[in-house]
């Protein structure tokens, strides 16, 4: 399965549908993230926002924390 995240450009006018724009794509998550926060950061314009998309829909992620593996906290 393919495993790229877009970060897309969302544009909401009161008068007309939604416009979309891809602006990056990322390998994983975190790096999807990163660009995501960066474009919102230098967004001055409350009409555009940026989210997360993949080929199963979009990413609804508040916060981005890493895991630790569970072979870390193995004895053996």
């Amino acid at each position: 399965m393919d495993k790229t995240i877009l970060v897309v450009e969302v544009i909401k006018c009161k008068t007309m549908p939604p416009s979309y724009s891809i602006k990056k794509t990322a390998a994983t998550l975190e790096e999807a993230s990163k660009y995501q926060v960066s474009l919102e950061t230098l967004n001055d314009n409350p009409k555009t926002t940026y989210e997360l998309f993949t080929v199963l829909g979009q990413f609804k992620v508040e916060r981005i924390e890493k895991v630790k593996e569970v072979a870390d906290e193995m004895p053996f």
